[in-house]
């Protein structure tokens, strides 16, 4: 290899080691000495840490490796950092990880967040959002017994009809804490009249096939989902997320509900966090495939906010349209109760 064939490698060389590093800066809370966490991750001194840092050593294979296993680091997404080519982590439930380790992620990432002094998450919900169910057992354990039967066809619900206890109690409590990390996050949610259709159409199908095993369970579903949309209700008039067992913050900035009548989302989650951006698309109704790539992230939030744009606001202001919907919603729910009974 000549002198510039060497030259330029070393110089592709660090720039991807310092991709590296820049990733594992934005997995990092803000106050993290990101020197000292290289250093006890690599077993090495900072004055060597500091050397890797600044470009004068490459990593071995060895510490990539580590690294790459310590962060989920994709080293393709390091070498592909275009539009053309993005590389995505995927959580995929009975995939790769099971749905007790999927609901420990969401609240991982969540408690990470958090820790970010400049903090926003945008969800555009084509379906009801996943955090806002925790606090109602019924309609929450309906929703996973219909996962595991449905969705992942799971064999030990496949001849089961549905029974709230068949859910594992881990399940719940780890629900019960993404609620409690949840309220304390500012929140943009934008829903569509469509966004409680999924959630209709699941219980209406699972009534038809007869797979309520009780009528009173059944009751108690559709007591609880409008208990849900009622408290939903609440929040947006307040500005702020509420709980039946957490402590509200009672910041009116905490949570803005938008009414969007012309788009239909997509079930993207979008978490900004000042000079940090990172996208979550489902796929597969519940796998999800996040991307912290730059440009990935710069064009999502740019499509997020012109939806944003074109949505109205019913969260404090707006209490007409706000009630409107909502009633609208609730009769949605009762047509299905009636056709039920």
């Amino acid at each position: 290899m000549g002198g510039k064939q060497k030259e330029y490698a070393m110089q592709k060389a660090v720039e991807i080691q310092n991709r590296i590093f820049e990733k594992i800066k934005r997995l990092l809370p803000e106050n993290t000495s990101f020197v000292d966490e290289l250093a006890f991750k690599l077993n090495i001194s900072t004055d060597s840490a500091y050397r890797r840092l600044r470009g004068e050593k490459l990593m071995s294979i060895e510490e990539l490796l580590t690294l790459g296993l310590a962060y989920n680091i994709s080293f393709d997404s390091l070498l592909q950092n275009d539009l053309n080519h993005i590389s995505f982590n995927y959580r995929s439930i009975n995939g790769n990880i099971s749905f007790e380790a999927y609901f420990n992620s969401i609240l991982e990432n969540l408690k990470r967040v958090q820790s970010f002094s400049q903090k926003e998450l945008i969800y555009i919900a084509k379906d009801l959002p996943l955090m806002q169910y925790f606090e109602y057992p019924a309609i929450t354990a309906f929703k996973l017994f219909f996962w595991y039967k449905t969705i992942l066809q799971d064999p030990a619900f496949v001849t089961e009809n549905y029974q709230p206890k068949l859910i594992p109690n881990s399940i719940f409590e780890t629900g019960r804490q993404i609620r409690g990390v949840y309220i304390k996050v500012p929140v943009i949610e934008v829903w569509n009249k469509e966004t409680i259709n999924s959630t209709l159409n699941q219980i209406e199908y699972y009534y038809d096939c007869g797979y309520f095993k009780s009528n009173e369970d059944l009751l108690q579903v559709f007591k609880e989902l409008k208990q849900l949309i009622n408290h939903v209700k609440t929040d947006a008039s307040l500005g702020y997320k509420t709980s039946l067992v957490h402590p509200a913050t009672e910041d009116k900035s905490n949570y803005k509900l938008y009414i969007n009548e012309i788009i239909l989302g997509d079930n993207t989650i979008f978490f900004d966090l000042g000079d940090q951006q990172v996208a979550n698309i489902t796929h597969n109704v519940l796998n999800i495939l996040t991307t912290s790539n730059p440009d990935f992230c710069r064009e999502t939030h740019k499509v997020i906010k012109n939806i944003i744009k074109k949505s109205n606001l019913i969260s404090v202001e707006s209490e007409r349209e706000r009630n409107r919907f909502f009633k609208n919603i609730i009769a949605k729910i009762d047509v299905l109760e009636q056709k039920c009974q």
